[in-house]
């Protein structure tokens, strides 16, 4: 075998190395932005979610997250005398970290940016802009309904009553 037969020019070497090289590149850039955007579908949250008693029948000073749809929910009961319920959506509204419940100082906290909220969903402190949103609630024959919305929540409760 000749040298000049299995030669390679090296401009075309250059050329396929580039070639490769950058669609490479393409697709190092394209599959996570590919992964990204198809995650970012909007798809609208449920009109209302109905929770079994264990997800709701919570110790008081405890939490509980649940999924409503696609949206995270802190369930909080509060601490005695009162022992209330409380439902927010668990994202920070600074950056859109999972919030926790703090029972001991009974707050609720974003570990993101030090974002400190009461358990109402009121701002305390840190750099949330505005308040955690609340979901509207009420418990029927031993489920809990909830709604982002009040009117859907009406809506499910006189369905259920039909």
């Amino acid at each position: 075998m000749r040298l000049d037969e299995s030669h390679i020019a090296r401009r075309r070497f250059l050329c396929g190395m580039a070639g490769g090289g950058t669609a490479a590149l393409a697709t190092i850039v394209a599959a996570p932005l590919g992964s990204y955007l198809g995650n970012c579908r909007d798809e609208p949250p449920p009109a209302f979610v109905e929770l079994p008693q264990s997800q709701y029948e919570l110790a008081p000073g405890t939490s509980k997250l649940v999924m409503y749809g696609r949206i995270p929910a802190l369930v909080v009961r509060t601490p005695l005398p009162q022992g209330e319920l409380r439902i927010l959506v668990a994202t920070c509204t600074h950056f859109d970290c999972i919030v926790g419940y703090q029972p001991g100082e009974n707050r609720i906290f974003c570990a993101c940016h030090e974002g400190l909220y009461d358990v109402d969903g009121n701002v305390v402190s840190g750099p949330p802009p505005r308040p955690l949103r609340p979901f509207h609630f009420q418990v029927r024959e031993g489920k809990l309904l909830i709604a982002l919305e009040k009117e859907n929540l009406e809506k499910a409760i006189r369905e259920a009553e039909a």
